[in-house]
């Protein structure tokens, strides 16, 4: 039993005093005889009640215990002692969510209180939150780490996972560490799954245990290989990738579509940067060759507004920094070309947005974390992005994008995953004279963009451009996701979605400039660590529905 036995500071906020028969009974641990003396007095005062009530959970009558504590604390809201031992009463009957209330009330009243601090991190520990475990711990310099467990059956190098891990053997492993270490073996890309947690030793220190599923190769199966590279298939698009090349978290993804309305090839290189976890480059081509034809809606009577050919070439190389997990930063540069054939401009499009030519963009972007309350589960996380370019051949023309967003993520409850509520706020802008496939896109369209209005499709008869065009918009997504299905091998959430946006454009044949509001349904099925995401939206000012799928593959800036 884990009572602090009456180790707290005493003192008597209203009412009589204790009868001194109760307090010498309480400190010969005669808690039978405490709680006849007690119980015999109708009027107890709040270090009667304190004595009474811990002598009823020395006798496990915890339920009486509760009462008398809760009394206690009604009369003296500002000592702690009586939130605490109600925590100590709520964690004898294995009610940890409210025993981490509890407890949380006393350390509102005094923070530095060592016990409550440690008994509040053993009641995060035991439910499997090391994040809040860690908030509370290390107020009370624990928990020292003995040694560092990995999965022998990992091909990863050993010397690489090393130096992933923020934190080292005979050392307290502070929160911070944690979700460096968090962020860096993310970042790796070979670990679709893994559990890093601690085992406790006799000697109260901690081993810190990583079990992992590797992705090595193709897969670590058939099975997954097939599902991951031709999940996209139903929409003539396979997902090829290698993992792990020689070992050292070398990975290669990419992408190859051969719809005739939209081809497309994309292919990225990322690495550690000479082996060192806490920086990673990536190297990139995509070639695209799309037909567009701009119209008001992707369904029912909408004319062209402007149409044309779109071949497109581009390289991309970035290098982030991972050295603090909580702030992240990148840099890097695109060089890009592209064409504009069978050019119909209408009344969407104008000169400057169909020059082709070449264009050089230096990149820049930061991610950080804004609000982390692990004790309930909740994180704000943010940032921002930048870019410069720059056309080269042909007229000079400069423009330029700012992007800002915010995720908000809330798991309720004191373990489990069976809800998923998520808000996530964007808004972005482009400054001078951009060309056309800069602009941003507003609506569903596989694997070209992440701005989802889930009642609006981007394409129609196949073509591009029946979504809103423009170079800026605020969007709102949220997301309220329920667990329905699990085994292990196939998970299955679902929930309503609600979609906020707006767009605005050079010309009005891209965007109507309207707020626009989508709700719908949407699921994901996990198989295999592959996502394959089903949606339908409704667009509330038109009337009309979408239905959309598609696969969530890392890599691709597709909301997973």
């Amino acid at each position: 039993m884990l009572w602090a036995a009456g180790g707290v500071a005493r003192g008597q906020c209203s009412g009589n005093s204790e009868p001194p028969e109760v307090r010498q009974l309480f400190e010969q641990k005669d808690w039978a005889g405490v709680v006849r003396v007690a119980s015999a007095s109708r009027v107890r005062s709040p270090d009667a009640q304190f004595d009474y009530g811990m002598a009823l959970a020395h006798l496990e009558r915890l339920a009486e215990a509760q009462s008398a504590l809760l009394a206690g604390a009604k009369e003296c809201p500002g000592q702690k002692r009586f939130p605490i031992e109600l925590g100590g009463v709520a964690f004898e009957q294995k009610k940890y969510a409210e025993a981490a209330h509890w407890l949380r009330r006393g350390l509102r009243i005094d923070p530095s209180d060592a016990y409550a601090n440690n008994f509040l991190g053993t009641v995060y520990f035991l439910s499997g939150n090391l994040d809040a475990a860690l908030q509370y711990w290390n107020r009370v310099q624990k928990p020292e780490i003995a040694g560092l467990d990995f999965d022998p059956h990992l091909q990863v190098h050993r010397l690489l996972l090393d130096r992933a891990f923020a934190f080292s053997p005979a050392a307290v492993l502070r929160e911070p560490q944690l979700i460096t270490t968090e962020a860096r073996l993310d970042a790796l890309g070979i670990f679709p799954g893994y559990n890093l947690h601690l085992d406790a030793r006799p000697d109260g220190r901690f081993d810190a245990v990583f079990r992992a599923q590797e992705q090595d190769g193709f897969g670590p199966s058939t099975a997954a290989a097939l599902v991951s590279m031709l999940g996209g298939a139903p929409y003539e698009t396979v997902y090829p990738s290698y993992a792990n090349i020689r070992r050292g978290a070398m990975n290669f993804d990419s992408l190859v579509r051969w719809d005739a309305q939209k081809r497309r090839a994309w292919g990225e290189l990322s690495a550690p940067l000479q082996g060192r976890p806490e920086w990673r480059w990536r190297v990139g081509a995509d070639l695209r060759n799309e037909n567009w034809a701009l119209r008001r809606s992707f369904t029912g009577t909408a004319p062209v507004l402007g149409s044309f050919n779109l071949e497109r070439e581009a390289v991309k190389g970035t290098l982030t920094s991972l050295r603090r997990g909580a702030a992240q930063w990148t840099l890097g540069a695109e060089l890009s070309h592209r064409i504009f054939r069978d050019a119909i401009p209408g009344s969407a499009l104008t000169a400057s947005l169909l020059t082709p030519g070449w264009e050089l963009k230096p990149l820049a972007s930061v991610r950080a974390g804004l609000l982390r309350l692990p004790q309930y589960r909740f994180t704000v996380t943010g940032g921002g992005s930048a870019d410069f370019a720059r056309r080269l051949s042909g007229p000079s023309h400069l423009s330029g994008t700012l992007e800002g967003w915010t995720t908000a993520r809330w798991l309720p409850g004191m373990e489990g995953g069976r809800w998923d509520l998520r808000e996530e706020v964007r808004s972005g802008k482009i400054f001078g004279s951009p060309p056309f496939d800069d602009l941003y896109v507003l609506g569903m369209d596989r694997d070209d963009t992440d701005l989802w209005m889930r009642g609006h499709l981007a394409t129609r008869d196949g073509r591009k451009g029946s979504a809103p065009v423009g170079d800026a918009y605020v969007l709102s997504n949220t997301d309220v996701l329920r667990r329905v299905y699990g085994n292990g091998l196939l998970s299955i959430q679902a929930g309503p979605l609600l979609d906020v946006g707006k767009m605005a454009a050079p010309t009005a044949g891209l965007s109507s400039g309207e707020w626009l509001v989508d709700t719908g349904l949407e699921a994901r099925l996990t198989v295999l660590h592959t996502s394959v995401v089903l949606s339908w939206g409704r667009d509330l000012r038109s009337g009309t529905n979408a239905f959309f799928g598609t696969v969530a593959e890392p890599g691709l800036g597709n909301r997973e």
